[in-house]
Protein backbone atom coordinates (compact mmCIF):
# COMPACT_ATOMS: atom_id res chain seq x y z
CA UNK A 1 0.00 0.00 0.00
CA UNK A 2 2.82 2.41 0.91
CA UNK A 3 4.53 1.71 -2.41
CA UNK A 4 1.27 2.34 -4.28
CA UNK A 5 0.80 5.70 -2.49
CA UNK A 6 4.36 6.71 -3.33
CA UNK A 7 3.81 5.80 -6.98
CA UNK A 8 0.62 7.89 -7.09
CA UNK A 9 2.44 10.89 -5.56
CA UNK A 10 5.25 10.52 -8.09
CA UNK A 11 2.73 10.47 -10.96
CA UNK A 12 1.04 13.61 -9.64
CA UNK A 13 4.39 15.41 -9.32
CA UNK A 14 5.36 14.30 -12.83
CA UNK A 15 2.03 15.48 -14.25
CA UNK A 16 2.41 18.86 -12.56
CA UNK A 17 5.96 19.20 -13.91
CA UNK A 18 4.69 18.52 -17.43
CA UNK A 19 1.97 21.13 -17.12
CA UNK A 20 4.41 23.69 -15.75
CA UNK A 21 6.58 23.17 -18.83
CA UNK A 22 3.74 24.21 -21.11
CA UNK A 23 1.70 27.34 -21.60
CA UNK A 24 -1.25 28.07 -23.80
CA UNK A 25 -0.91 31.81 -24.21
CA UNK A 26 1.74 34.38 -25.09
CA UNK A 27 5.22 33.62 -23.82
CA UNK A 28 5.74 37.31 -23.05
CA UNK A 29 3.35 38.18 -20.23
CA UNK A 30 2.30 41.81 -20.31
CA UNK A 31 0.88 42.07 -16.80
CA UNK A 32 0.28 39.62 -13.98
CA UNK A 33 -3.34 38.82 -13.30
CA UNK A 34 -5.12 41.21 -10.94
CA UNK A 35 -7.97 40.28 -8.60
CA UNK A 36 -10.64 42.78 -7.61
CA UNK A 37 -13.97 42.04 -5.99
CA UNK A 38 -17.19 43.89 -5.19
CA UNK A 39 -19.65 42.80 -2.48
CA UNK A 40 -23.41 43.03 -3.19
CA UNK A 41 -24.68 46.59 -3.48
CA UNK A 42 -28.26 45.73 -2.50
CA UNK A 43 -29.55 43.98 0.65
CA UNK A 44 -29.16 40.20 0.70
CA UNK A 45 -32.94 39.76 0.72
CA UNK A 46 -33.08 41.41 -2.70
CA UNK A 47 -29.85 40.50 -4.49
CA UNK A 48 -28.40 37.66 -2.43
CA UNK A 49 -24.90 37.58 -0.98
CA UNK A 50 -22.84 36.87 -4.08
CA UNK A 51 -19.85 39.01 -5.00
CA UNK A 52 -18.64 40.10 -8.43
CA UNK A 53 -14.94 39.21 -8.78
CA UNK A 54 -12.87 40.42 -11.75
CA UNK A 55 -9.68 38.69 -12.93
CA UNK A 56 -7.72 40.70 -15.48
CA UNK A 57 -4.39 40.17 -17.23
CA UNK A 58 -2.02 37.31 -17.96
CA UNK A 59 -2.37 34.14 -15.90
CA UNK A 60 1.01 34.05 -14.15
CA UNK A 61 2.11 31.03 -12.09
CA UNK A 62 1.19 32.73 -8.80
CA UNK A 63 -2.31 33.79 -9.93
CA UNK A 64 -4.13 30.83 -8.27
CA UNK A 65 -2.51 31.44 -4.87
CA UNK A 66 -3.21 35.16 -5.12
CA UNK A 67 -6.84 34.49 -6.03
CA UNK A 68 -7.42 31.99 -3.21
CA UNK A 69 -5.83 34.33 -0.70
CA UNK A 70 -8.20 37.09 -1.80
CA UNK A 71 -11.21 34.77 -1.54
CA UNK A 72 -10.40 33.55 1.97
CA UNK A 73 -9.39 36.96 3.33
CA UNK A 74 -12.65 38.51 2.11
CA UNK A 75 -14.80 35.46 2.91
CA UNK A 76 -16.36 35.55 -0.53
CA UNK A 77 -19.43 33.27 -0.47
CA UNK A 78 -20.30 30.48 -2.87
CA UNK A 79 -22.53 31.35 -5.85
CA UNK A 80 -20.39 34.44 -6.45
CA UNK A 81 -19.46 35.11 -10.07
CA UNK A 82 -15.95 35.49 -11.51
CA UNK A 83 -15.47 37.60 -14.65
CA UNK A 84 -12.40 36.71 -16.69
CA UNK A 85 -10.55 38.94 -19.14
CA UNK A 86 -7.22 37.43 -20.11
CA UNK A 87 -5.08 36.62 -23.18
CA UNK A 88 -3.78 33.44 -21.53
CA UNK A 89 -0.57 32.50 -19.77
CA UNK A 90 0.42 29.46 -17.72
CA UNK A 91 -1.57 26.34 -18.59
CA UNK A 92 -0.98 24.83 -15.14
CA UNK A 93 -2.11 28.02 -13.41
CA UNK A 94 -5.18 28.24 -15.65
CA UNK A 95 -6.25 24.72 -14.72
CA UNK A 96 -5.52 25.38 -11.04
CA UNK A 97 -7.68 28.52 -11.16
CA UNK A 98 -10.49 26.49 -12.69
CA UNK A 99 -10.30 23.93 -9.92
CA UNK A 100 -10.44 26.73 -7.34
CA UNK A 101 -13.57 28.17 -8.99
CA UNK A 102 -15.20 24.76 -8.64
CA UNK A 103 -13.93 24.27 -5.08
CA UNK A 104 -15.55 27.51 -3.92
CA UNK A 105 -18.77 27.07 -5.91
CA UNK A 106 -18.27 30.08 -8.19
CA UNK A 107 -19.81 30.77 -11.59
CA UNK A 108 -17.79 32.20 -14.48
CA UNK A 109 -18.40 34.73 -17.23
CA UNK A 110 -16.20 36.67 -19.62
CA UNK A 111 -15.98 40.42 -19.26
CA UNK A 112 -14.23 43.25 -17.47
CA UNK A 113 -15.26 45.92 -15.02
CA UNK A 114 -16.35 49.07 -16.81
CA UNK A 115 -13.74 51.79 -16.14
CA UNK A 116 -16.45 54.45 -16.47
CA UNK A 117 -18.70 53.25 -13.65
CA UNK A 118 -18.35 52.52 -9.96
CA UNK A 119 -21.21 49.99 -10.05
CA UNK A 120 -20.13 46.36 -9.90
CA UNK A 121 -22.79 45.28 -12.39
CA UNK A 122 -21.61 47.67 -15.13
CA UNK A 123 -19.54 45.18 -17.10
CA UNK A 124 -17.94 45.53 -20.54
CA UNK A 125 -17.33 42.68 -22.94
CA UNK A 126 -13.98 40.91 -22.64
CA UNK A 127 -11.89 38.09 -24.03
CA UNK A 128 -10.78 34.77 -22.55
CA UNK A 129 -8.15 32.93 -24.56
CA UNK A 130 -5.86 29.89 -24.31
CA UNK A 131 -5.03 29.26 -20.60
CA UNK A 132 -7.96 31.48 -19.60
CA UNK A 133 -10.25 29.21 -21.63
CA UNK A 134 -9.26 26.36 -19.29
CA UNK A 135 -9.75 28.46 -16.15
CA UNK A 136 -13.23 29.48 -17.33
CA UNK A 137 -14.36 25.82 -17.40
CA UNK A 138 -14.09 25.64 -13.60
CA UNK A 139 -17.29 27.61 -13.08
CA UNK A 140 -20.19 25.37 -12.09
CA UNK A 141 -22.44 27.71 -14.05
CA UNK A 142 -20.82 29.28 -17.12
CA UNK A 143 -22.15 32.28 -19.01
CA UNK A 144 -20.97 34.28 -22.01
CA UNK A 145 -21.70 37.98 -21.91
CA UNK A 146 -22.95 39.39 -25.19
CA UNK A 147 -20.00 40.59 -27.25
CA UNK A 148 -17.39 38.69 -25.24
CA UNK A 149 -15.05 36.22 -26.93
CA UNK A 150 -13.70 32.76 -26.11
CA UNK A 151 -10.74 31.26 -27.95
CA UNK A 152 -8.47 28.21 -27.86
CA UNK A 153 -5.33 27.03 -29.59
CA UNK A 154 -2.49 24.55 -29.18
CA UNK A 155 -0.37 24.88 -26.09
CA UNK A 156 3.40 25.04 -26.47
CA UNK A 157 6.47 24.35 -24.40
CA UNK A 158 8.26 27.19 -22.68
CA UNK A 159 11.56 25.41 -23.36
CA UNK A 160 12.97 24.09 -26.59
CA UNK A 161 13.55 20.63 -25.15
CA UNK A 162 12.90 17.56 -27.28
CA UNK A 163 12.15 15.48 -24.20
CA UNK A 164 9.47 17.93 -23.09
CA UNK A 165 8.03 18.19 -26.58
CA UNK A 166 7.81 14.40 -26.65
CA UNK A 167 5.45 14.47 -23.69
CA UNK A 168 2.88 16.66 -25.44
CA UNK A 169 0.52 13.71 -25.74
CA UNK A 170 0.66 13.23 -21.96
CA UNK A 171 -0.18 16.89 -21.38
CA UNK A 172 -3.01 16.52 -23.92
CA UNK A 173 -4.45 13.64 -21.90
CA UNK A 174 -4.25 15.72 -18.72
CA UNK A 175 -6.04 18.62 -20.42
CA UNK A 176 -8.79 16.35 -21.75
CA UNK A 177 -9.23 14.72 -18.34
CA UNK A 178 -9.66 18.18 -16.81
CA UNK A 179 -12.32 19.06 -19.41
CA UNK A 180 -14.22 15.86 -18.66
CA UNK A 181 -14.04 16.53 -14.91
CA UNK A 182 -15.75 19.87 -15.60
CA UNK A 183 -18.45 18.14 -17.71
CA UNK A 184 -17.24 19.70 -20.96
CA UNK A 185 -17.16 17.84 -24.29
CA UNK A 186 -13.52 16.92 -25.13
CA UNK A 187 -14.21 18.05 -28.72
CA UNK A 188 -13.23 21.46 -27.35
CA UNK A 189 -9.65 20.18 -27.20
CA UNK A 190 -9.88 19.07 -30.83
CA UNK A 191 -10.90 22.58 -31.87
CA UNK A 192 -7.90 24.00 -30.04
CA UNK A 193 -5.54 21.49 -31.61
CA UNK A 194 -6.68 22.64 -35.06
CA UNK A 195 -5.24 26.11 -34.43
CA UNK A 196 -1.49 26.72 -34.38
CA UNK A 197 0.22 27.67 -31.08
CA UNK A 198 0.56 31.23 -32.38
CA UNK A 199 -2.95 31.38 -33.85
CA UNK A 200 -6.33 31.38 -32.19
CA UNK A 201 -9.63 29.60 -32.79
CA UNK A 202 -12.49 31.77 -31.59
CA UNK A 203 -15.61 29.69 -30.96
CA UNK A 204 -19.15 30.96 -31.45
CA UNK A 205 -21.72 30.76 -28.66
CA UNK A 206 -23.86 28.09 -30.33
CA UNK A 207 -20.87 25.73 -30.52
CA UNK A 208 -19.87 26.55 -26.93
CA UNK A 209 -23.39 25.63 -25.79
CA UNK A 210 -23.33 22.40 -27.78
CA UNK A 211 -20.03 21.41 -26.13
CA UNK A 212 -21.42 22.44 -22.72
CA UNK A 213 -18.67 25.02 -22.34
CA UNK A 214 -21.43 27.59 -21.82
CA UNK A 215 -24.27 26.06 -19.78
CA UNK A 216 -26.25 29.25 -19.03
CA UNK A 217 -26.79 28.38 -15.38
CA UNK A 218 -27.85 24.74 -15.78
CA UNK A 219 -25.71 21.64 -15.45
CA UNK A 220 -26.40 18.77 -17.85
CA UNK A 221 -28.89 16.26 -16.40
CA UNK A 222 -27.50 12.87 -15.39
CA UNK A 223 -29.94 9.95 -15.72
CA UNK A 224 -29.21 6.82 -13.68
CA UNK A 225 -30.98 3.60 -12.71
CA UNK A 226 -30.64 3.10 -8.96
CA UNK A 227 -32.20 0.95 -6.27
CA UNK A 228 -33.29 1.16 -2.66
CA UNK A 229 -34.65 -1.70 -0.58
CA UNK A 230 -34.60 -3.86 -3.70
CA UNK A 231 -36.75 -1.44 -5.73
CA UNK A 232 -35.41 0.03 -8.96
CA UNK A 233 -36.02 3.65 -9.91
CA UNK A 234 -34.88 6.11 -12.55
CA UNK A 235 -33.37 9.41 -11.40
CA UNK A 236 -32.67 12.45 -13.52
CA UNK A 237 -30.68 15.09 -11.66
CA UNK A 238 -29.17 18.48 -12.41
CA UNK A 239 -28.35 21.73 -10.61
CA UNK A 240 -29.50 25.13 -11.79
CA UNK A 241 -28.62 28.58 -10.52
CA UNK A 242 -32.23 29.73 -10.32
CA UNK A 243 -33.75 26.67 -8.61
CA UNK A 244 -30.87 24.72 -7.07
CA UNK A 245 -31.12 20.91 -7.10
CA UNK A 246 -33.66 19.35 -9.50
CA UNK A 247 -34.53 15.63 -9.31
CA UNK A 248 -37.06 13.84 -11.51
CA UNK A 249 -37.58 10.27 -10.25
CA UNK A 250 -39.80 7.52 -11.71
CA UNK A 251 -40.57 4.25 -9.91
CA UNK A 252 -43.30 1.61 -9.80
CA UNK A 253 -45.72 1.16 -6.92
CA UNK A 254 -48.29 -1.63 -7.18
CA UNK A 255 -47.73 -1.69 -10.97
CA UNK A 256 -48.43 2.03 -11.27
CA UNK A 257 -45.88 4.62 -12.40
CA UNK A 258 -45.11 7.19 -9.73
CA UNK A 259 -43.26 10.47 -10.20
CA UNK A 260 -41.25 11.88 -7.30
CA UNK A 261 -40.03 15.44 -7.87
CA UNK A 262 -37.44 16.98 -5.55
CA UNK A 263 -36.15 20.53 -5.73
CA UNK A 264 -34.79 23.36 -3.61
CA UNK A 265 -37.45 25.30 -1.68
CA UNK A 266 -35.47 28.55 -2.08
CA UNK A 267 -36.64 29.39 1.47
CA UNK A 268 -40.28 29.48 0.40
CA UNK A 269 -41.32 26.47 2.46
CA UNK A 270 -44.69 27.73 3.63
CA UNK A 271 -45.71 28.93 0.16
CA UNK A 272 -44.83 25.59 -1.42
CA UNK A 273 -46.76 23.57 1.13
CA UNK A 274 -49.85 25.77 0.59
CA UNK A 275 -49.77 25.93 -3.22
CA UNK A 276 -52.54 23.79 -4.69
CA UNK A 277 -51.86 23.85 -8.47
CA UNK A 278 -49.43 21.11 -9.51
CA UNK A 279 -48.37 20.35 -13.11
CA UNK A 280 -46.16 17.95 -15.02
CA UNK A 281 -44.39 19.76 -17.88
CA UNK A 282 -43.46 17.76 -21.00
CA UNK A 283 -42.10 19.61 -24.02
CA UNK A 284 -44.07 22.72 -23.12
CA UNK A 285 -47.34 20.86 -22.57
CA UNK A 286 -49.00 21.08 -19.16
CA UNK A 287 -50.55 18.04 -17.44
CA UNK A 288 -52.39 18.81 -14.22
CA UNK A 289 -51.51 16.55 -11.29
CA UNK A 290 -52.81 15.82 -7.83
CA UNK A 291 -50.10 15.09 -5.25
CA UNK A 292 -50.13 11.84 -3.29
CA UNK A 293 -47.81 13.31 -0.68
CA UNK A 294 -45.59 16.32 -0.11
CA UNK A 295 -43.02 17.25 2.51
CA UNK A 296 -39.95 19.37 3.06
CA UNK A 297 -36.70 17.73 4.13
CA UNK A 298 -33.27 19.38 4.42
CA UNK A 299 -34.44 22.41 2.46
CA UNK A 300 -35.79 20.28 -0.41
CA UNK A 301 -39.44 19.97 -1.45
CA UNK A 302 -40.46 16.34 -2.07
CA UNK A 303 -43.72 15.68 -3.90
CA UNK A 304 -45.09 12.39 -5.32
CA UNK A 305 -47.73 11.82 -8.00
CA UNK A 306 -49.37 8.77 -9.57
CA UNK A 307 -49.19 9.08 -13.35
CA UNK A 308 -52.10 8.43 -15.70
CA UNK A 309 -51.83 6.53 -18.97
CA UNK A 310 -51.98 9.83 -20.87
CA UNK A 311 -49.01 11.19 -18.92
CA UNK A 312 -47.05 7.96 -19.40
CA UNK A 313 -47.59 8.09 -23.17
CA UNK A 314 -46.43 11.71 -23.21
CA UNK A 315 -43.32 10.83 -21.18
CA UNK A 316 -42.38 8.07 -23.62
CA UNK A 317 -42.39 10.60 -26.46
CA UNK A 318 -41.05 13.58 -24.54
CA UNK A 319 -37.65 15.24 -24.75
CA UNK A 320 -37.82 17.71 -21.84
CA UNK A 321 -39.59 17.47 -18.49
CA UNK A 322 -40.30 19.54 -15.41
CA UNK A 323 -42.68 20.11 -12.53
CA UNK A 324 -44.48 23.38 -11.71
CA UNK A 325 -46.13 24.32 -8.41
CA UNK A 326 -48.39 27.40 -8.41
CA UNK A 327 -50.88 29.18 -6.18
CA UNK A 328 -53.37 28.83 -9.06
CA UNK A 329 -53.07 27.42 -12.58
CA UNK A 330 -53.47 30.90 -14.05
CA UNK A 331 -50.70 32.38 -11.86
CA UNK A 332 -47.78 33.87 -13.85
CA UNK A 333 -45.09 32.53 -11.47
CA UNK A 334 -44.30 28.96 -10.47
CA UNK A 335 -41.84 27.15 -8.26
CA UNK A 336 -40.14 23.96 -9.42
CA UNK A 337 -38.19 23.43 -12.64
CA UNK A 338 -38.65 23.03 -16.38
CA UNK A 339 -36.67 22.07 -19.46
CA UNK A 340 -34.76 19.10 -18.01
CA UNK A 341 -33.52 17.23 -21.07
CA UNK A 342 -34.09 13.47 -21.07
CA UNK A 343 -31.47 12.93 -23.78
CA UNK A 344 -29.56 9.68 -23.34
CA UNK A 345 -31.82 8.78 -20.42
CA UNK A 346 -34.71 7.93 -22.79
CA UNK A 347 -34.02 4.13 -22.98
CA UNK A 348 -33.84 4.01 -19.18
CA UNK A 349 -37.08 5.94 -18.86
CA UNK A 350 -38.88 3.62 -21.27
CA UNK A 351 -37.48 0.60 -19.43
CA UNK A 352 -38.77 1.77 -16.05
CA UNK A 353 -42.19 2.61 -17.50
CA UNK A 354 -42.33 -0.89 -19.03
CA UNK A 355 -41.71 -2.33 -15.58
CA UNK A 356 -44.81 -0.51 -14.35
CA UNK A 357 -47.06 -1.80 -17.14
CA UNK A 358 -49.89 -4.06 -15.88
Amino acid sequence: MAQLMKAMVRRKIYALALLLAFQSGSADAQSNMTVKGFPPELPNEIAGSRWFVFLDGDIDPDAPQRFERYVTQNRIPDRSIVYLNSPGGSLAAGIELGRLFRKYGFSTDIGRKSPFSSKSFDIDEGGCYSACAYAYLGGQFRYLKRGSRYGVHQFKSLRADARIEGTAQVVSALAVEYMRSMDVDPDLFTLGAAASPDGMQEIDKATLERLNVVNNGRTRPVWTIESTDGQLYLKGQRTTEESGINKFIIYCEKRRAVLLAIFDTLRRDTELMNMAAHSLLIDGQVYRLSPNSKRIQNGLFNVAYSLSQQEIVALRKGENVGVAIQAAYEAPIFLGFEGMSIGSGKPKLVGILNQCAP
